[in-house]
């Protein structure tokens, strides 16, 4: 146990110094992959921080319920004046000095001190399991943050290649006006479509400020650092009940199941104190006066037997069992959150899957048509609205697909989380 204690107390602490230690100062060529980001903002997170001081505030209060058991020794001092009045000084002088060591060793206490380490510890363990919980929401904000930044820039990439082929288009249709081959008109259409992308750049480079902002507060590097994906998607997905059985390692199903036995073992608590409690109390003389001056120690037997408390002792046994029953109420809750979730996470990739599949070959296609449409045009078979409508297809479709692909692996990652196997465990933890 006493091991165990030690791990459960250095874990955080070692986890945060090994980060501090292993993250380098990014450098303007240096690309941050997902982990990367995620280790920064591990140390700069002040809510995993406060988790962490959560446990060993937990900790501490394990070993004041310790403390309980064992014997108390208190150092007591006093000085007395008495009015003379009629009695015998030199049994009892007017001036009476007081000083002795008192020592307390409780025997008995109907077994509710037992009960409140148990309880203590069951908190100790949650506020373990919360840090872990943390954690995992960090990671999911990372992971949301790191894929947003890249969808948009990837978006933003695929609009400037658009107005760049439609700037093309416009070359070559002013050509044909210029011979009469084609009619003004033709080359507006384009140039309102060339205005029509660059509103949608503008927007999107909002958003993609707005998106920097949120990963130079997560991770403290500058807004623009560069970002690597090197995440892959799996060939081929576990089952749904391969993930579904991790559910009871989740950080939050745990935490809740230590405060409902906790709150278990808060009923012990109350009960016993319908029960008597022993104490052994020994006294050490160091000065005193009067006819007890010569008696140096003593030492006594207390029995308590409560008989009556106006009735607040059945209300905190009322109140420990109604505190038993919500927290069981909340594990429930928690536990359907839980598996809901992971359901949840992958219908969505196992549709982001399918939905991929279908972009590639929409994409395809829609490329294919574009090449057709083109060619068609040169030997005036098609109009240039129908050029205009496969070029529009094709960039559209490339940029849904390239959105499809990071949005698979962000709700991959989600379902890792979900199932325990994203972000790594810290060290000493169970996997």
């Amino acid at each position: 146990m006493k091991s165990e204690d030690a791990s459960a107390r250095n874990w955080a602490i070692l986890l945060a110094a090994f980060l501090l230690a292993a993250v380098r100062p990014v450098t303007a060529a240096e690309t941050l992959t997902l982990d990367d980001y995620f280790a920064r903002a591990l140390v700069r997170s002040e809510v995993v921080a406060t988790q962490s001081e959560l446990i060993q505030q937990a900790e501490e209060r394990y070993r004041q319920a310790g403390a309980a058991l064992r014997p108390t020794i208190d150092g007591v001092g006093s000085y007395t004046w008495l009015d003379k009045g009629a009695r015998d000084t030199a049994v009892n002088p007017t001036r009476q000095p007081h000083a002795r060591l008192t020592a307390t060793q409780p025997l008995f206490r109907g077994f509710r001190e037992f009960a409140t380490l148990r309880q203590t510890q069951a908190l100790m363990g949650a506020q373990g399991d919360d840090y872990r919980q943390a954690r995992t929401q960090l990671f999911k904000d990372v992971a949301q943050n790191f894929y947003d930044v890249l969808s948009l820039e990837q978006d933003l990439n695929n609009l400037h290649e658009q107005i760049n082929q439609n700037f093309e288009r416009e070359k070559e249709l002013r050509d044909r006006v210029r011979i009469g081959r084609s009619r003004a008109g033709e080359m507006l259409t384009v140039q309102s479509t060339i205005s029509t992308l660059r509103a949608q750049v503008e927007q999107l480079q909002a958003q993609l400020s707005t998106a920097r902002e949120a990963f130079a507060f997560l991770s403290g590097l500058p807004a623009g650092a560069p970002l690597h994906d090197s995440e892959v998607l799996p060939t081929n997905l576990d089952t749904l009940e391969t993930y579904l059985a991790r559910l009871e390692l989740r950080p939050d199903v745990k935490a809740a199941q230590q405060r409902l036995t906790a709150a278990q073992e808060n009923i012990s608590v109350a009960r016993g104190a319908y029960r008597p409690s022993l104490d052994l109390n020994a006294n050490r003389y160091l000065e005193r006066k009067g006819n007890l001056e010569d008696v140096d120690w003593d030492v006594q037997l207390a029995l308590t037997i409560p008989l009556y408390a106006g009735g607040s002792l059945q209300s905190r046994v009322r109140e420990a069992v109604s505190q038993s029953t919500q927290a069981e109420l909340g594990a429930s809750q928690v536990r359907r959150l839980a598996e809901q979730e992971i359901r949840s996470a992958y219908r969505s990739v196992a549709f982001d899957r399918t939905q991929i599949e279908a972009l590639e070959g929409a994409t395809e296609a829609a490329r294919k048509n574009y090449e057709v449409q083109r060619r068609d045009y040169s030997l005036g078979l098609v109009t240039n609205l129908e050029v205009l409508q496969a070029l529009t297809a094709f960039q559209e479709n490339q940029r849904a697909l390239d959105r499809a692909r990071y949005t698979a692996k962000l709700n991959y990652l989600k379902l890792e989380a979900a199932a325990v196997r994203r972000p790594t465990p810290p060290e000493g933890t169970a996997p």
